[in-house]
């Protein structure tokens, strides 16, 4: 999730579950994030630019996300890797749904980074907006410095969109 104070007003999308459903992928599984996974979740949880401190900031984060879920304006998955069931991180759409336009997020335990984890999750999420709810284009916001989410992305079809100071934007299109 990009780091950010910017307040964005969200839109809700009609076909977006109350509960993430599970989405399988060769090495990665998508599943719905529950309060039981705060320990694992804790060293990456962010919220409207707020890290998580404690268990009980990253499980009210959580409980956040659900609540804008159940509203229409998120799909929140935890990643598990596949062959093991860990939790190795988060991906999903963040901040509604205007105009058919998705904005994925996603972070990585640091200790499952460069085992293509992400780049698995993030193309499962992005069909997932295609495919499911209808989604005309998926959007990305990353630092301009961060390699990998960059990598990550154009791995996935997004191409560079804008930019706004140290922030780069990426879209990638649905396809025709």
């Amino acid at each position: 999730m990009r780091p950010c104070c910017v307040a964005h007003v969200a839109s809700a999308h009609p076909l977006v579950p109350a509960t993430s459903p599970t989405v399988d992928g060769a090495r990665v599984r998508l599943r719905a994030v529950t309060a039981a996974d705060a320990v694992a979740l804790l060293e990456i949880s962010v919220y409207d630019g707020v890290a998580a401190r404690t268990e009980s900031d990253a499980g009210a984060q959580i409980e956040r996300i659900a609540g804008d879920q159940a509203r229409g304006e998120t799909v929140h998955w935890a990643i598990e890797e596949a062959s093991t069931g860990m939790l190795v991180g988060t991906v999903g759409f963040y901040r509604g749904f205007a105009g058919g336009v998705g904005e994925v997020g996603y972070v990585l335990r640091p200790a499952h980074r460069k085992r293509g984890f992400m780049t698995e999750a993030v193309a499962l999420a992005v069909a997932y907006g295609f495919d499911v709810l209808g989604l005309q284009a998926v959007v990305a916001h990353t630092d301009a410095t961060n390699g990998a989410s960059i990598a990550v992305l154009e791995r996935c079809g997004f191409v560079p969109a804008g930019a706004n100071g140290g922030q780069h934007t990426f879209r990638v299109d649905r396809p025709t």
